[in-house]
């Protein structure tokens, strides 16, 4: 039995994957319910993500142990110098992510490309991959979040810039509040 969650992903997977008609939205969701829905792996062509291998457009499938659960998000490459996109921008079950993508990927034929953090194993009911040398990569760190994710690097790098100055600034304060005592002091040792 699916959750509610998964019902309506399914549902609006349906109604994008038919074009965005309007007023069928309760038979998708009887199609979600019945399971009409394409499972992942039908018609999709999966492949190994490295990085440097997706050209701008193409969607990356990232998935990675989310306590005992692997969990996953789907991605879309941009161009250099711009942001990737996070759809839906939080993480799900292997099964809605793959859905997702599809959804996302409208029938293209373009390949959906696979990110194995370490641990994660394919799992054959996903589908078929391309390649059999799926590689997966070290488990995430602030490090590799950062090098898969442009706008995670460059909000570290505005934060640092940032407790710099504030370091600097309450330097700054620290020195000119020590300033001022020392005056006072030199000027009640000096009436005296």
């Amino acid at each position: 039995m699916i959750d509610e969650e998964e019902k309506r992903l399914r549902a609006y997977q349906i109604w994008e994957s038919e074009g965005r008609p309007e007023g069928r939205d309760l038979a998708h969701w009887y199609q979600a319910v019945e399971g009409e829905a394409d499972g992942p792996g039908r018609g999709a062509h999966y492949m190994p993500y490295s990085f440097g291998a997706a050209s701008p457009g193409s969607l990356v499938i990232k998935f990675y142990h989310s306590g005992d659960q692997v969990r996953g998000y789907v991605r879309k490459i941009a161009e250099a110098g711009e942001d990737d996109s996070i759809f839906p921008g939080e993480e799900m079950k292997p099964d809605a992510a793959f859905k997702l993508a599809e959804s996302h990927n409208g029938g293209s034929g373009k390949p959906i490309f696979v990110e194995l953090t370490e641990g994660v194993e394919w799992d054959p009911t996903w589908g078929a991959l391309e390649s059999d040398d799926l590689e997966t990569v070290r488990a995430e760190t602030d490090d590799s979040r950062a090098a898969d994710d442009p706008t995670a690097a460059r909000r570290r790098t505005r934060l640092a810039r940032e407790a710099g100055k504030e370091l600097r600034r309450a330097v700054d304060e620290a020195q000119t509040e020590e300033d001022i005592r020392n005056r006072r002091s030199d000027r009640s040792g000096a009436q005296s």
